[in-house]
């Protein structure tokens, strides 16, 4: 390693730490600083000093750190060790995590020291952040101690500046290893893709690269073997010849019987396996239904193997049908699932039961990217991407040296979210995959996996993709005679969603920079089109047309920039008890009802949108005759010019709906973010009757259709959700609704207790002072979930201070971290403490005794004001019905029946679930929930009864042991 560093010019270089009271460099302070010089690869001398800000510091922070106000009374500023501090740098190499946090520090207080005012600083600089998003593409997050585990190092101590510059240095090590295995093809593109930038892993890119050019190692077809398994999204072989006997030769009971009894092959094969007749049972029942060309609701409680029970019989079933459009589509409502499905249920019934089917795993659109598009990107990136975001496509270069599947969902150094408008420019769009100059690259990945998905027996998609092809005409899906619709609850509210329209300036914005951005360098289609009529002698044909296209896009751009920006003057948001704005959603019938006065700028935004639209459609077949003799040379910029004219028809129309307004069938309302300003401003409308929508459009005239969720039932029927996702317009001879059970014991595994309170709703000093009774005094994993940011905010304050005393992890939502490493997190240390709100409530998986006491501060009842939600009462209340009862109460007892299955999730699962929402005991309304508790309920008053209760239920002896 010494020879390599001393190749890459990283003999020695300097590693840096800050640990600050909050993000901004100009309010906030160091607290904290280590640096530790690294000489051929080994720490040799380390600086480190604690600093006082002058001011109080953050809960927060003192919770993350460990750091507090107390301990740095006395501490020097960081000011008056700035000069050390710089000093100790000199002109070696800055190594950081994130290194542009620490040098935006170092550069302002620079900025206010008199001596250092004028100075720069000229060194070298190395992001390991940039570095393993890039090389460690495949982990779930890249933040500092997720790479120091990666990397095998200890996070003891983390957040704390020299461990935190230790592990930096031994991570960057290990980075620069693993780079070292790409070819100088590699480090080439990334070259040219950083060539004029600051980036601060040029200079690592360019000496990797001399090396290899010194070496004369320039070129290699060889695929670097990296840590990461490679997914594909093709398992298995296509049925070739059906066994029309099967079912004639052996009954449903023996089938499933065969499969799922005690000594079938499922218990043969998997290990660990518990006889569960629950499975069996729903099993013959999905078999029964694909027989009897019937359809069938299925509530399926949490322990059951709902997956298996459900795809076993449809391979059966495929396998006794000859029928070559007889295949299976499986819809899952998040794409967790969906890859869970197809990465452990399907290859477990090929390789481990041996059945023969094929399947594919099949996303929309827009989660492939395009190997034509990213080439022309990296072709002309000068113009397509400035300097500062330069950084976010090397992942890109790393991950397609890789990938099987072309699905960015793969990379997670790529942040789609973060990096949209890249995005847009490089994934799969309509047009290109068909086209000639697609057709080098075998297809693309969108182009083989939808051929691939033609001829297979099972396609694996998600909710969103079965509803947004319903929703086109693209039929992204080929036919299909089963549909099974996994996690079904979620159905109506992912319809909603994807049959909404939604316009915005933001939206607009990026279209008409597609169209010419209008800047003195000119990008975008009218660029492209200009230069191409210029090669082939034709400008003059189309200049006129250009220049008028040129003017209406600068024309709309003020039009659109009035329109919302009267929109966001118009509305007044309200604030929050900070003082701070937040965000206002609200339901219109009229537009002009709610914004008066807005007639000559609806009109001027209409017109200026049909003109552009007009005259883009006008210029595509003008240039379509120019080319008459050679069309294929205008393959790609017609797909382009189609999908912008596409993008703006459909813009154009939802303008139109959401301005007219005025049709009792849809819901339309306006959303205004926090800031207030125009370019947070949203118009959007949706059907109110999505179930229509889904059965018209989804569950119609298919052979079999089954909806399955662990939460189907309300008050023992299924009638509330049969009606919401439009299964009961089936008929309803052919559909049936059973609920298989759970093979939990729950009576020996559970303990429901509600805290009753006397004066009404408890307050969060109260649900403060219980969280910390229960977590000092059990020592048990704790899940307290909220039905709004608010109230979890304020608890969180409350119990914070004391939780660090305790030396008692205290995770939650929107304090640090995203979900998935605070569950991570939660699972990881057995007697943590986690806050949840919303996404919290379902699709959360802990198993074992990190999670044994869940904590239901009110009953989720939904937001009143919420659109979709205020619509559908209206409706309700014009039918003669009580809206409270027959929709608040069924979406609250659905979302609670989720909200509690949190807690078991395994034979060997126990805990408590205590409710401070006395409501289920005090109002008529309370049985529903109590009906969907599976144990018996207990009240109690106050926490010292709750405590005796908790500790009976867990055992004194258990109890004393911790």
């Amino acid at each position: 390693m010494k020879e390599i560093l001393k190749q890459l010019h990283l003999s020695e270089f300097v590693v840096i730490d800050f640990e600050t009271t909050g993000l901004n460099p100009v309010k906030d302070a160091v607290i904290e600083f280590s640096g530790i010089r690294f000489i051929d690869g080994e720490p040799q001398e380390i600086v480190s000093f604690l600093c006082d800000p002058g001011f109080e510091i953050p809960v927060e922070i003192e919770l993350l750190t460990g750091i507090t106000s107390t301990i740095l009374v006395g501490q020097a500023p960081f000011q008056k060790r700035l000069k050390d501090v710089l000093a100790f740098i000199g002109e070696s190499p800055i190594v950081g995590h994130n290194i542009g946090f620490d040098l935006a520090f170092l550069k302002d207080y620079m900025r206010r020291d008199k001596k250092n005012r004028k100075g720069k600083l000229k060194n070298f600089t190395y992001d390991t952040s940039l570095l393993a998003q890039a090389f460690y593409f495949y982990l779930n997050h890249h933040r500092l101690t997720t790479v120091t585990e990666y990397c095998g190092f200890s996070t003891k101590d983390a957040h704390r500046a020299e461990t935190d510059a230790l592990n930096t240095g031994r991570i960057f090590l290990c980075l620069i290893r693993e780079a070292m295995k790409y070819d100088f093809d590699t480090f080439q593109t990334i070259n040219r893709i950083l060539e004029g930038t600051d980036d601060p892993n040029k200079w690592l890119y360019l000496h990797l690269s001399e090396r290899l050019s010194t070496a004369g190692s320039i070129g290699s077809n060889r695929t670097p073997t990296i840590d990461w398994h490679v997914p594909d999204n093709i398992i298995g072989k296509k049925i070739e010849s059906a066994d029309s006997e099967i079912f004639q030769k052996t009954s449903t009971n023996a089938l499933t019987e065969q499969y799922f009894g005690n000594s079938g092959k499922v218990a043969a094969v998997l290990k660990n396996y518990e006889p569960r007749h629950q499975q069996k049972e729903m099993a013959k029942i999905v078999l029964d239904s694909l027989l009897s060309e019937q359809s069938a609701m299925i509530e399926a409680g949490t322990g059951v193997g709902k997956t298996l029970a459900y795809l076993v019989p449809s391979i059966l079933w495929l396998n006794g049908n000859g029928k070559d459009d007889n295949r299976v589509i499986v819809a899952s409502n998040t794409k967790n699932l969906q890859e869970q499905i197809f990465y452990k249920e399907i290859p477990f019934i090929s390789h481990k039961l041996k059945l023969p089917f094929k399947a594919v795993l099949l996303k929309g659109r827009n989660n492939y990217i395009c190997k034509t598009r990213w080439d022309r990107f990296l072709a002309d990136i000068g113009n397509n991407l400035g300097f500062a975001n330069r950084s976010s496509v090397i992942p890109i270069v790393i991950w397609l040296k890789h990938t099987k599947t072309g699905d960015i969902g793969e990379n997670n150094g790529f942040h789609v979210t973060n990096s949209y408008a890249i995005w847009k420019e490089i994934c799969s769009e309509p047009g290109f995959c068909t086209t000639s100059v697609c057709q080098k690259f075998d297809g693309c990945y969108l182009g083989k996996i939808r051929h691939q998905s033609q001829n297979a027996d099972v396609i694996i998609v998600n909710h969103s993709l079965l509803l947004a092809d319903s929703a086109s005409d693209s039929h992204a899906l080929p036919d299909y005679s089963v549909l099974i619709v996994d996690e079904a609850h979620n159905l109506e509210k992912n319809a909603y969603t994807y049959f909404a329209e939604k316009i915005n300036l933001m939206m607009l914005t990026y279209l008409l920079n597609n169209v010419s951005t209008g800047t003195t360098v000119e990008r975008g289609i009218i660029k492209n089109v200009v230069d191409f009529c210029r090669q082939i002698k034709k400008l003059h044909e189309i200049e006129p047309i250009v220049e008028k296209i040129r003017d209406n896009v600068s024309d709309l751009r003020i039009t659109a920039e009035a329109f919302y920006r009267k929109i966001a003057n118009t509305t007044s948001l309200n604030k929050n008890s900070n003082g701070k704005n937040y965000s206002i959603k609200k339901r219109y019938k009229v537009f002009v009802d709610v914004f008066p006065n807005f007639e000559m700028e609806t009109s001027t935004f209409s017109t200026e949108l049909n003109n552009l639209y007009e005259k883009l459609a006008g210029l595509n077949e003008k240039m379509k005759t120019l080319v008459a003799d050679f069309p294929e040379l205008y393959d790609e910029l017609n797909a382009k010019l189609m999908n912008t004219v596409g993008e703006l028809d459909y813009y154009r129309n939802t303008f139109k709906n959401v301005t007219n307004g005025n049709n009792e069938k849809m819901i339309f309302w306006y959303e205004i973010g926090p800031n207030g300003k125009e370019t947070m401003v949203e118009l959007a409308s949706t059907p109110l009757a999505v179930n229509i929508e889904i059965f018209e459009k989804i569950l119609k005239e298919r052979h079999t259709t089954i909806l399955t969720s662990a939460t189907l039932k309300i008050a023992d029927s299924f009638e509330y959700l049969g009606n919401r996702t439009g299964a009961m317009l089936l008929d309803r001879e052919a559909i049936q609704s059973v609920a298989v059970g759970s093979p939990f014991k729950y009576s020996d595994q559970m303990k429901f207790i509600t805290v009753s309170q006397q004066g009404g709703e408890i307050q969060p000093s109260a649900i403060a002072s219980i969280l910390i009774r229960l977590a000092k005094e059990t020592r048990r994993g704790i899940m307290a979930l909220f039905t709004s940011y608010s109230s979890l905010g304020e608890v969180y304050k409350l119990i914070a201070p004391t939780f660090k005393n305790m030396d008692i992890t205290l995770l939650a939502q929107g304090h640090g971290g995203s979900r998935s490493s605070l569950l991570d997190q939660f699972r990881g240390e057995r007697n943590s403490v986690l806050l949840g709100t919303d996404s919290f409530w379902e699709g959360v998986d802990v198993i074992g005794n990190s999670l044994e006491i869940l904590v239901i501060t009110k009953l989720p009842f939904p937001v009143p004001t919420e659109p979709i939600i205020e619509a559908n009462v209206e409706k309700f209340k014009e039918e003669g019905k009580n809206s409270f009862n027959e929709y608040y109460v069924p979406e609250a007892v659905l979302k609670f029946r989720q909200g509690v299955g949190r807690l078991i999730r395994s034979t060997s699962d126990i805990g408590v679930v205590i409710n401070f929402d006395d409501r289920i005991d005090r109002m008529s309304y309370g049985r529903f929930f109590k009906e969907c508790i599976p144990v018996a309920t207990e009240t109690v008053v106050g926490a010292d009864k709750l405590m005796q209760s908790v500790q009976q239920f867990f055992g004194k002896e258990k109890y004393d042991s911790f």
